[in-house]
């Protein structure tokens, strides 16, 4: 869970236990812990201390994701009770004398996962506490993010969404908000 703040979503420490992820990503035995937070709902939590709190929402590792709805999709996700994940993915291109313990199954440098959970359109704010900073001195170049949203899965087996994605430089998803759209699979 998260705390809500000024409208703004405080993910909770990443000791959290994760929600399944639609597509599991290959992780070093190093990787950190993929933190979740629910959003749209009040909790009684105080604020994230140790990891969570290291990095401010003000970190250049920060960004926001804001989802927006088709009327069918709204309507669906309403009727069902079913909720939106956002997953963020952090990596980076290895440099090229990158230790091989530090480079995953897919040739990346993993930096950490991140999901946010959301009753219903809105903003998702990630401040940046999941990127794993020891490892950014393996990295050539910028490091990236890789976003998907689909549906939480509480009321359907099956992703029932079918919605934008982003996957760029972190610095380019924190210089705005990333719109990201949905509408039904087959809409």
């Amino acid at each position: 869970m998260g705390l809500l703040l000024s409208g703004a979503l405080v993910p909770a420490a990443c000791s959290q236990a994760p929600a399944p992820l639609a597509a599991a990503q290959p992780q070093p035995a190093t990787a950190p812990t993929p933190a979740v937070a629910v959003a749209n709902e009040p909790a009684a939590e105080p604020q994230p201390t140790g990891p969570a709190a290291e990095i401010a929402p003000d970190s250049p590792f920060a960004f926001t994701v804001s989802i927006t709805l088709s009327p069918a999709a709204a309507q669906k996700l309403a009727a069902s009770k079913e909720t939106i994940v956002i997953s963020a993915f952090h990596y980076g291109d290895p440099k090229p004398d990158a230790p091989k313990s530090a480079v995953d199954d897919m040739g990346q440098i993993h930096l950490g996962n991140q999901e946010i959970e959301l009753r219903d359109a809105g903003d998702a704010v990630f401040d940046g506490h999941a990127v794993n900073t020891g490892y950014l001195r393996f990295v050539d170049g910028d490091p990236k993010v890789n976003i998907n949203v689909y549906s939480g899965r509480h009321a359907s087996e099956d992703n029932v969404l079918n919605c934008d994605f982003f996957d760029d430089a972190i610095q380019i998803a924190h210089a705005k908000p990333i719109a990201i759209h949905c509408g039904l699979i087959g809409e």
